[in-house]
């Protein structure tokens, strides 16, 4: 099996040697012309211009596996413009609750607001016992928090407070739910928060939704730019989705837009690649079962990969 490593090492190994040919042949000519030598008429000579510095990237995904065990955190706005979609946010985690348990019933469900500023700032957990009043009443529950900052509210809690350590199980797949009307306006970059999110969790499958106001949105009282949720929407980016409008029935597909149900067969590349350069591994083995979109700078597999399968991309970038 080649590993991500090796097939870095290779690529960047073959376009050294591609360059350095050019770079001989360049060299060659030169000199030549500078003793004056004049090609023969039989004789076709090629200028090759030096190309620019390149880099190699590796884009990988590791096909989900079904959760054993699942937690399961929902970051919600509780600020005041909030208040009308908590009816919603309660019967769209119930619809999720019963996709959950056709796949395991050891799950917990906890909700906290997005500023931990106002008590209580956790509600939960739930599991398999809970009722549905329960999950009606949690939102109204939290407390009424003017602070924005989901990806803060997130690392503080899991990192500073007991109920944090408590809710978190080491050995428990986790989804993380951020439901915002505005966009997200911690200190925290989204990069770094994403990078965090990899490291804390490295041990276990994790992924990201976010239900906010998307652009061209079908919200109509607040249409305001400033209210789309940026940050969020590039967070799942890297979770290969798009952010789920808070005004549209959102509820009843919440559970497709998590690693759940849904089989991922695309890989958004994090570069514009060379496009003869692009190829895709299975394990280690290379697989021509694919095809590039250039307006959406995605790979898209013509198979679905089994649980725990590794696929890589590698790719020039210019």
């Amino acid at each position: 099996m080649r590993s991500r490593h090796s097939v870095a090492l290779a690529a960047v190994s073959l376009l050294a040697t591609a360059m350095t040919i050019k770079k001989i042949k360049l060299l060659l000519l030169t000199a030549l012309l500078a003793l004056g030598c004049q090609p023969d008429y039989g004789m076709q000579y090629e200028v090759i211009e030096e190309i620019q510095p390149t880099q190699v990237v590796i884009d990988s995904l590791i096909q989900p596996s079904p959760p054993e065990k699942l937690d399961i955190l929902i970051v919600l706005d509780t600020s005041g413009s909030m208040t009308d979609n908590f009816q919603q946010v309660s019967a769209g985690v119930e619809l999720l609750r019963e996709d959950i348990e056709k796949i395991t019933m050891d799950y917990r469900i906890g909700f906290i607001n997005s500023g931990l500023n106002k008590t209580p700032y956790f509600v939960g957990p739930f599991d398999s016992n809970a009722s549905l009043i329960d999950f009606l009443m949690a939102p109204y529950t939290l407390g009424d928090d003017w602070l924005e900052q989901g990806f803060q509210a997130m690392y503080e809690f899991t990192t500073t407070t007991s109920e944090g350590a408590l809710f978190f199980r080491d050995d428990a797949d986790k989804i993380f739910i951020f439901i915002s009307d505005e966009n997200e306006q911690g200190a925290i970059p989204t990069l770094v928060f994403r990078e965090w999110l990899v490291d804390h969790f490295e041990e276990v499958q994790h992924d990201v939704v976010a239900i906010v106001q998307v652009e061209n949105s079908v919200c109509t009282t607040n249409p305001y730019t400033a209210d789309v949720g940026t940050r969020f929407i590039d967070l799942v980016a890297y979770y290969g989705k798009t952010g789920i409008d808070i005004c549209s029935d959102w509820e009843l597909w919440l559970a497709d837009s998590t690693f759940l149900v849904g089989i991922q067969q695309h890989i958004n590349l994090t570069n514009t690649p060379l496009i003869d350069s692009l190829v895709v591994y299975r394990d280690g083995v290379e697989t021509d079962l694919w095809y590039y979109v250039n307006n959406t700078n995605t790979v898209y597999l013509d198979f679905e990969p089994d649980p725990g399968e590794l696929i890589e991309v590698g790719y020039v970038v210019l």
